[in-house]
């Protein structure tokens, strides 16, 4: 086990130097003083600490030559910026830039709580464009739950372990990945890969993404994947966001996820509700509410709960210092009371690569 877990850590810390590496011999010359003097201007009229400008990201927007038109496509543009940035900054990408970019991140931590005790965590992932085989194509290495990636359920917050719906532990996981963007908002992707462990539990993932705004400040976003995964079968996974922007440093999402295979009790699902609050300095919180189960078990209902996520840039734009508190009731078997289970946890993530480059 030791073993194990140091040949892990040399694996992650040579995959970190080498996109730094990377990034370093790609970063363009300074530009110019003008340059600079413009993009602080413009910096300072946005509401949020948004992502630079990428192609395709939000990219798909309403718009039209009339003035309402323009109004609907720029608060568009300013809500999905907006919940761009928070999920860029709680360490998950989940916008059309996402396989596009060559970026990475390492994370180590722990959770804690009455239940379950200790909970250490290695995570790293590091996703690399393959422009010589086809811009569309990127191969992933990484360490972190198999099963939210084999069955397209990844988890808002990925630098510490999920605590609503977790259905595996940890592993190391290889694989090539192909994204195609679409029309109106809409999005595929698609992947194989296999767990670096015995058996190495091989996996194939289709997921087609739309976007759809309405009244001006709300985005649902609605995800169908359909896999096949050597322990689990064919199945299938459909989730939901629905996010409202609610003024400049507050942003809600609800999000459910639903997942049925060969092998699963029934379907298995969780639902939380998010509120974002961006604190200004490099500071935010995430004050969440969630349920998860399995519809045909004895215990249909396994967990619910609060929690809440401090998360702060410190010394660096790239490195981050994520602090939570829980408060949850699981119950797993018919014989088991559900109790009150208190729970902490601490992380610290580094991110690095073309994302990392434009949060600054």
């Amino acid at each position: 086990m030791t073993t194990s877990i140091v040949r892990t850590c040399i694996i992650a810390t040579l995959l970190v130097f080498h996109g730094i590496g990377t990034v370093a011999a790609q970063t363009p010359a300074p530009e110019s003083a003008d340059a600079e003097s413009r993009t602080s201007e413009a910096s300072s009229t946005e509401p949020l600490p948004i992502p630079s400008e990428q192609p395709g990201l939000c990219g798909d927007k309403p718009g039209g030559p009339a003035w309402l038109d323009r109004m609907q496509a720029r608060l568009y543009r300013t809500s999905c910026l907006s919940a761009a940035w928070f999920d860029g900054f709680f360490g998950n990408a989940r916008f059309d830039d996402e396989y596009q970019a060559t970026y990475g991140s390492l994370s180590v931590g722990t959770l804690w709580d009455q239940r379950d005790q200790w909970d250490p965590s290695l995570r790293f992932r590091l996703r690399l464009r393959l422009p010589q085989l086809n811009d569309r194509f990127n191969a992933f290495i990484g360490r972190s739950d198999f099963e939210e990636e084999a069955t397209g359920s990844r988890d808002e917050f990925d630098s510490l372990p999920r605590q609503f719906g977790r259905q595996s532990d940890d592993a190391v996981l290889l694989g090539l990945g192909y994204s195609q963007p679409g029309r109106g908002g809409g999005y595929f992707d698609g992947g194989i890969g296999a767990k670096l462990a015995f058996p190495l539990d091989p996996y194939v993932r289709g997921r087609y993404r739309l976007a759809l705004p309405f009244f001006e400040r709300n985005v649902l976003r609605l995800s169908e994947t359909l896999f096949w995964q050597d322990s689990e079968g064919f199945g299938a996974t459909t989730r939901w966001d629905l996010e409202r922007l609610l003024s400049e440093t507050f942003l809600v999402r609800w999000t459910s996820s639903g997942t049925l295979s060969q092998k699963s009790d029934g379907i298995r699902w969780f639902s939380t509700t998010t509120l974002y609050h961006n604190l200004g300095g490099g500071r935010a919180m995430a004050y969440q509410v969630g349920i998860s189960g399995e519809s045909r078990r004895d215990v249909p209902i396994n967990d619910y709960g609060l929690r809440l996520i401090y998360r702060q840039s410190i010394f660096k734009d790239w490195l981050f210092l994520e602090l939570r508190s829980s408060i949850t009731w699981p119950r797993e078997t018919l014989l088991e009371r559900r109790e009150r289970n208190l729970g902490v946890g601490v992380g610290l993530e580094m991110q690095f690569g073309e994302r990392a480059s434009d949060a600054r």
